[in-house]
Protein backbone atom coordinates (compact mmCIF):
# COMPACT_ATOMS: atom_id res chain seq x y z
CA UNK A 1 0.00 0.00 0.00
CA UNK A 2 2.86 2.52 1.07
CA UNK A 3 5.09 3.41 -1.78
CA UNK A 4 7.75 4.91 -0.15
CA UNK A 5 8.86 2.32 2.01
CA UNK A 6 12.09 2.84 4.08
CA UNK A 7 14.01 0.34 6.29
CA UNK A 8 14.70 2.08 9.52
CA UNK A 9 16.62 -0.76 10.09
CA UNK A 10 13.94 -2.87 10.54
CA UNK A 11 11.69 -4.39 8.28
CA UNK A 12 14.44 -4.68 4.66
CA UNK A 13 11.70 -5.35 2.62
CA UNK A 14 10.10 -8.48 3.99
CA UNK A 15 7.37 -6.66 6.20
CA UNK A 16 5.92 -8.40 9.99
CA UNK A 17 7.92 -11.27 9.01
CA UNK A 18 11.51 -9.12 8.92
CA UNK A 19 10.40 -7.35 12.18
CA UNK A 20 9.34 -10.61 13.88
CA UNK A 21 12.83 -12.09 12.98
CA UNK A 22 14.42 -9.13 15.26
CA UNK A 23 11.88 -9.03 17.65
CA UNK A 24 12.36 -12.41 18.93
CA UNK A 25 9.32 -14.50 20.14
CA UNK A 26 8.22 -12.55 22.81
CA UNK A 27 6.13 -14.28 25.28
CA UNK A 28 3.97 -12.02 27.36
CA UNK A 29 1.80 -14.38 28.96
CA UNK A 30 1.89 -15.08 32.45
CA UNK A 31 0.39 -17.73 34.82
CA UNK A 32 -0.29 -15.52 37.56
CA UNK A 33 -3.89 -15.05 38.29
CA UNK A 34 -4.77 -11.54 38.56
CA UNK A 35 -8.30 -10.55 37.88
CA UNK A 36 -7.98 -7.66 35.79
CA UNK A 37 -12.00 -7.66 35.23
CA UNK A 38 -12.75 -7.69 38.86
CA UNK A 39 -13.68 -4.46 41.07
CA UNK A 40 -12.11 -1.33 40.11
CA UNK A 41 -8.92 -0.84 42.67
CA UNK A 42 -8.57 3.21 42.10
CA UNK A 43 -8.83 4.59 45.41
CA UNK A 44 -12.89 6.65 45.08
CA UNK A 45 -11.36 9.84 45.39
CA UNK A 46 -9.50 9.53 42.09
CA UNK A 47 -12.33 8.88 39.88
CA UNK A 48 -13.98 11.22 37.92
CA UNK A 49 -15.81 11.79 34.69
CA UNK A 50 -15.00 13.85 32.53
CA UNK A 51 -17.83 14.90 29.78
CA UNK A 52 -17.10 16.40 26.16
CA UNK A 53 -18.71 20.19 26.36
CA UNK A 54 -20.89 21.18 23.66
CA UNK A 55 -18.90 23.90 23.22
CA UNK A 56 -16.08 22.20 21.93
CA UNK A 57 -18.42 19.59 19.92
CA UNK A 58 -20.15 22.02 18.13
CA UNK A 59 -16.70 24.00 17.16
CA UNK A 60 -15.67 20.38 15.87
CA UNK A 61 -18.66 20.35 14.16
CA UNK A 62 -18.94 23.46 12.69
CA UNK A 63 -15.20 22.93 11.09
CA UNK A 64 -16.18 19.37 10.23
CA UNK A 65 -18.99 21.71 8.45
CA UNK A 66 -17.12 23.96 6.50
CA UNK A 67 -14.86 21.73 5.61
CA UNK A 68 -16.85 19.94 4.06
CA UNK A 69 -18.96 22.42 1.73
CA UNK A 70 -15.27 23.39 0.43
CA UNK A 71 -14.47 20.36 -0.71
CA UNK A 72 -17.50 20.00 -2.18
CA UNK A 73 -16.66 22.80 -4.30
CA UNK A 74 -15.36 22.80 -7.56
CA UNK A 75 -11.95 24.66 -8.66
CA UNK A 76 -9.72 22.82 -6.56
CA UNK A 77 -6.24 21.32 -7.43
CA UNK A 78 -5.50 17.81 -6.14
CA UNK A 79 -2.78 19.37 -3.45
CA UNK A 80 -5.42 21.62 -2.41
CA UNK A 81 -7.70 18.76 -1.89
CA UNK A 82 -5.61 16.61 -0.50
CA UNK A 83 -4.73 19.24 2.50
CA UNK A 84 -8.45 18.91 2.68
CA UNK A 85 -8.90 15.40 3.20
CA UNK A 86 -6.09 15.64 5.61
CA UNK A 87 -7.98 18.03 7.97
CA UNK A 88 -11.51 16.49 7.43
CA UNK A 89 -9.74 13.29 8.55
CA UNK A 90 -8.22 15.24 11.50
CA UNK A 91 -11.40 16.37 12.75
CA UNK A 92 -13.07 12.90 12.60
CA UNK A 93 -10.05 11.82 14.16
CA UNK A 94 -10.52 14.14 17.02
CA UNK A 95 -14.22 12.85 17.12
CA UNK A 96 -13.58 9.38 17.45
CA UNK A 97 -15.00 8.61 13.71
CA UNK A 98 -11.95 6.22 13.09
CA UNK A 99 -13.39 4.48 9.89
CA UNK A 100 -14.12 8.01 8.49
CA UNK A 101 -11.13 9.02 8.98
CA UNK A 102 -9.43 6.85 7.44
CA UNK A 103 -11.35 7.18 4.32
CA UNK A 104 -10.81 10.70 4.86
CA UNK A 105 -6.79 9.69 4.75
CA UNK A 106 -6.99 7.68 1.68
CA UNK A 107 -8.47 10.29 -0.49
CA UNK A 108 -5.65 12.34 0.77
CA UNK A 109 -3.04 10.23 -0.51
CA UNK A 110 -4.61 9.16 -3.57
CA UNK A 111 -4.65 12.96 -4.86
CA UNK A 112 -1.15 13.76 -3.33
CA UNK A 113 0.71 10.34 -2.75
CA UNK A 114 3.97 12.75 -2.17
CA UNK A 115 1.93 14.51 0.97
CA UNK A 116 3.05 13.54 3.93
CA UNK A 117 1.12 14.42 7.21
CA UNK A 118 -1.68 11.76 6.35
CA UNK A 119 0.86 8.83 6.64
CA UNK A 120 1.54 9.67 10.31
CA UNK A 121 -2.14 9.01 11.41
CA UNK A 122 -2.26 6.30 9.42
CA UNK A 123 0.59 5.17 10.86
CA UNK A 124 -0.56 5.00 14.45
CA UNK A 125 -4.23 2.90 13.13
CA UNK A 126 -1.96 0.28 12.03
CA UNK A 127 0.12 -0.04 15.27
CA UNK A 128 -2.96 0.11 17.18
CA UNK A 129 -4.00 -2.85 15.10
CA UNK A 130 -0.98 -4.64 15.26
CA UNK A 131 0.43 -4.29 11.66
CA UNK A 132 3.86 -3.38 12.61
CA UNK A 133 5.61 -3.37 9.71
CA UNK A 134 3.32 -1.15 7.97
CA UNK A 135 3.57 1.21 11.11
CA UNK A 136 6.83 1.82 10.50
CA UNK A 137 6.23 1.95 6.59
CA UNK A 138 4.01 4.85 7.35
CA UNK A 139 6.10 7.03 9.36
CA UNK A 140 9.23 6.41 7.43
CA UNK A 141 6.67 7.63 4.71
CA UNK A 142 6.13 10.76 7.02
CA UNK A 143 9.45 11.59 7.57
CA UNK A 144 10.65 10.78 3.99
CA UNK A 145 8.56 12.98 2.37
CA UNK A 146 8.26 16.01 4.73
CA UNK A 147 11.16 17.55 2.40
CA UNK A 148 11.10 20.69 5.14
CA UNK A 149 11.09 18.64 8.39
CA UNK A 150 7.91 20.87 9.52
CA UNK A 151 7.38 17.77 12.09
CA UNK A 152 8.89 14.71 14.19
CA UNK A 153 5.94 13.79 15.88
CA UNK A 154 6.32 11.18 13.36
CA UNK A 155 9.46 9.84 15.15
CA UNK A 156 7.25 10.39 18.35
CA UNK A 157 4.78 7.99 17.29
CA UNK A 158 7.69 5.59 15.59
CA UNK A 159 10.02 5.85 18.79
CA UNK A 160 6.80 4.30 20.88
CA UNK A 161 6.28 1.74 18.27
CA UNK A 162 9.74 0.56 18.82
CA UNK A 163 9.23 1.16 22.57
CA UNK A 164 5.92 -1.18 23.12
CA UNK A 165 8.26 -3.96 20.23
CA UNK A 166 10.76 -3.42 22.84
CA UNK A 167 13.52 -1.97 20.46
CA UNK A 168 14.53 0.60 23.35
CA UNK A 169 17.60 1.88 21.95
CA UNK A 170 15.52 2.29 18.55
CA UNK A 171 13.44 3.84 20.49
CA UNK A 172 15.80 6.26 22.17
CA UNK A 173 17.28 7.27 18.50
CA UNK A 174 13.75 7.94 17.93
CA UNK A 175 12.66 10.04 20.81
CA UNK A 176 15.90 12.41 20.92
CA UNK A 177 14.92 13.82 17.77
CA UNK A 178 11.37 14.69 18.92
CA UNK A 179 12.79 15.79 22.19
CA UNK A 180 15.60 17.86 21.04
CA UNK A 181 12.53 19.46 19.33
CA UNK A 182 11.82 21.52 22.72
CA UNK A 183 13.68 20.26 25.40
CA UNK A 184 11.69 22.50 27.65
CA UNK A 185 8.15 20.95 27.10
CA UNK A 186 7.21 18.54 30.35
CA UNK A 187 5.66 15.95 28.25
CA UNK A 188 8.80 15.52 26.15
CA UNK A 189 10.57 15.11 28.90
CA UNK A 190 8.47 12.37 30.34
CA UNK A 191 8.33 10.17 26.99
CA UNK A 192 12.35 10.41 26.84
CA UNK A 193 11.77 9.13 30.68
CA UNK A 194 9.74 6.05 29.52
CA UNK A 195 12.30 5.31 26.77
CA UNK A 196 15.53 5.87 28.66
CA UNK A 197 14.42 4.34 31.60
CA UNK A 198 14.30 1.02 29.27
CA UNK A 199 17.92 1.23 27.93
CA UNK A 200 19.58 3.44 30.97
CA UNK A 201 17.41 1.82 33.93
CA UNK A 202 15.54 4.25 36.42
CA UNK A 203 18.19 5.62 38.45
CA UNK A 204 19.48 7.19 35.37
CA UNK A 205 16.68 8.21 33.43
CA UNK A 206 14.98 9.88 36.61
CA UNK A 207 18.04 11.68 36.83
CA UNK A 208 18.29 12.50 33.25
CA UNK A 209 14.64 13.74 33.78
CA UNK A 210 15.26 15.87 36.57
CA UNK A 211 18.25 17.63 34.85
CA UNK A 212 16.05 18.27 31.77
CA UNK A 213 13.41 19.60 34.63
CA UNK A 214 15.53 21.64 36.02
CA UNK A 215 17.07 23.17 32.45
CA UNK A 216 13.39 23.72 31.64
CA UNK A 217 13.03 25.63 34.47
CA UNK A 218 15.66 28.11 33.70
CA UNK A 219 14.25 28.41 30.41
CA UNK A 220 11.90 31.31 29.51
CA UNK A 221 8.55 29.67 29.64
CA UNK A 222 5.20 29.42 30.89
CA UNK A 223 4.71 26.62 33.66
CA UNK A 224 2.13 23.91 32.46
CA UNK A 225 0.56 21.25 33.86
CA UNK A 226 3.01 18.96 32.59
CA UNK A 227 5.17 20.34 34.99
CA UNK A 228 3.14 19.18 37.86
CA UNK A 229 3.35 16.02 35.93
CA UNK A 230 7.24 15.92 35.95
CA UNK A 231 7.35 16.85 39.39
CA UNK A 232 4.96 14.00 40.21
CA UNK A 233 7.47 11.58 38.45
CA UNK A 234 10.60 12.56 40.43
CA UNK A 235 8.38 12.61 43.58
CA UNK A 236 8.54 16.22 44.22
CA UNK A 237 4.60 15.95 44.04
CA UNK A 238 1.81 13.69 45.74
CA UNK A 239 -0.55 12.05 43.69
CA UNK A 240 -3.35 13.84 45.82
CA UNK A 241 -1.18 16.97 45.67
CA UNK A 242 -1.34 15.72 41.51
CA UNK A 243 -4.98 15.60 41.51
CA UNK A 244 -5.59 18.79 43.47
CA UNK A 245 -3.89 20.77 41.07
CA UNK A 246 -5.87 19.12 38.42
CA UNK A 247 -9.10 20.21 39.92
CA UNK A 248 -8.35 23.76 39.95
CA UNK A 249 -9.67 23.77 36.57
CA UNK A 250 -13.18 21.53 36.67
CA UNK A 251 -15.10 24.22 35.68
CA UNK A 252 -13.30 24.43 32.45
CA UNK A 253 -14.83 20.95 30.69
CA UNK A 254 -12.14 21.01 27.45
CA UNK A 255 -8.78 21.73 29.97
CA UNK A 256 -10.34 19.63 32.52
CA UNK A 257 -11.01 16.03 30.31
CA UNK A 258 -7.17 17.33 28.45
CA UNK A 259 -5.94 16.91 31.91
CA UNK A 260 -7.82 13.75 33.49
CA UNK A 261 -7.16 12.32 30.44
CA UNK A 262 -3.09 13.18 31.11
CA UNK A 263 -3.51 12.51 34.74
CA UNK A 264 -4.66 8.69 34.74
CA UNK A 265 -2.66 7.87 31.80
CA UNK A 266 0.82 8.92 33.78
CA UNK A 267 -0.04 7.80 37.61
CA UNK A 268 -1.02 4.57 35.09
CA UNK A 269 2.22 4.65 33.64
CA UNK A 270 4.03 4.51 37.00
CA UNK A 271 1.28 2.17 38.92
CA UNK A 272 2.68 -0.11 36.13
CA UNK A 273 6.97 0.96 36.88
CA UNK A 274 6.27 -0.16 40.69
CA UNK A 275 4.75 -3.28 39.96
CA UNK A 276 0.94 -2.86 40.59
CA UNK A 277 -0.57 -4.63 37.35
CA UNK A 278 -3.88 -4.09 38.68
CA UNK A 279 -4.05 -0.46 39.66
CA UNK A 280 -2.37 0.20 36.34
CA UNK A 281 -5.01 -1.83 34.32
CA UNK A 282 -7.59 0.52 35.85
CA UNK A 283 -5.69 3.71 36.02
CA UNK A 284 -5.94 3.04 32.09
CA UNK A 285 -9.03 2.03 31.76
CA UNK A 286 -9.93 5.68 33.10
CA UNK A 287 -8.09 7.01 30.85
CA UNK A 288 -9.87 5.88 27.97
CA UNK A 289 -12.97 6.85 29.48
CA UNK A 290 -11.89 10.84 28.67
CA UNK A 291 -12.56 9.65 25.18
CA UNK A 292 -9.76 12.28 24.48
CA UNK A 293 -9.61 10.66 20.88
CA UNK A 294 -6.64 12.21 19.68
CA UNK A 295 -4.20 12.03 22.58
CA UNK A 296 -1.54 10.21 23.20
CA UNK A 297 -1.70 9.46 26.18
CA UNK A 298 -5.35 7.97 25.24
CA UNK A 299 -4.49 6.07 22.51
CA UNK A 300 -1.09 4.70 24.26
CA UNK A 301 -3.33 3.41 27.28
CA UNK A 302 -5.05 0.84 24.95
CA UNK A 303 -2.17 -0.63 24.10
CA UNK A 304 -0.91 -0.51 27.88
CA UNK A 305 -4.25 -2.41 28.38
CA UNK A 306 -3.60 -4.94 26.00
CA UNK A 307 -0.08 -5.58 26.85
CA UNK A 308 -1.59 -6.67 30.40
CA UNK A 309 -4.98 -8.35 28.95
CA UNK A 310 -1.94 -10.19 27.49
CA UNK A 311 0.20 -11.50 30.06
CA UNK A 312 -3.02 -12.45 32.12
CA UNK A 313 -4.42 -14.73 28.88
CA UNK A 314 -7.47 -12.30 28.89
CA UNK A 315 -6.47 -11.51 24.93
CA UNK A 316 -6.24 -14.25 22.89
CA UNK A 317 -4.72 -12.62 19.75
CA UNK A 318 -1.98 -10.53 20.59
CA UNK A 319 -1.95 -7.55 18.35
CA UNK A 320 1.71 -6.65 18.52
CA UNK A 321 3.32 -10.03 17.98
CA UNK A 322 3.06 -12.52 14.98
CA UNK A 323 1.18 -15.38 16.98
CA UNK A 324 2.29 -17.80 13.82
CA UNK A 325 5.96 -17.73 15.29
CA UNK A 326 4.71 -18.68 18.87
Amino acid sequence: MFRFLKTHSLATGMGLVALMALTGCQNFTSSSKLDLEGAITVPSEYVYTASISEKSLTREQNILTNLLMILESDAKSPEDKAELFYEVGSVYDDLGLEAMARFMLMNSIVNKPGYARPYELLGIYFFKEGRIAEACDAFDSAIELDKKKTSTYPYLNRAFVMYYTRHYKMAVDDMKVFFNTDPTDPYRMLSMYFVEEKVLGKEKALKNLEQNYIKGQTAKRKDSWGDALVLYYLGKMSQKELFKDMLLVKDDEDLFQEHLCEAYYYVGKKALENGNDKLAYDYFKLCRTTRKYGFLEYRNAYIEMQALERKYNLLKVAPLEDTDNE
